[in-house]
């Protein structure tokens, strides 16, 4: 009898080191976030169950931990977590994309509130 081919792994990006899919959110998430005495809004442009690409309106250094509230678009579930800076980007004046890892990853009930 002939074997079966097991099904093939989809193929990632070469240096593709995500462990998780991002997801473009359908509504706008309010992001509130701090580290120290500093306290400021962020708008989100992605969002996954390991972490979250924001764009801020501060310079931040690699490792930086933030605290991070993100609130859905209906106002109706609030998620707290801690974020790693992992990837920054300088955007114009003050500004700059981060990339951020959560210290415990969001689970299913906690990352679906965002996307519908």
């Amino acid at each position: 009898m002939p074997r079966q081919a097991l099904a093939a792994r989809p193929q990632r990006k070469p240096g593709e080191r995500r462990a998780s899919i991002r997801l473009v959110p359908p509504q706008e998430i309010v992001c509130y976030w701090s580290c120290g005495d500093r306290y400021a809004k962020a708008r989100v442009y992605d969002i996954s169950a390991g972490g979250l690409c924001l764009l801020v309106n501060q310079r931040l250094d690699l490792g930086t931990v933030l605290t991070v509230e993100l609130i859905n678009g209906p106002h109706t579930f609030l998620c707290a977590r801690n974020l790693r800076v992992v990837r920054v980007f300088p955007g114009v004046g003050k500004d700059a994309v981060i990339g951020g890892q959560f210290e415990r990853k969001l689970n299913y009930d906690e990352l679906l509130p965002f996307l519908v």
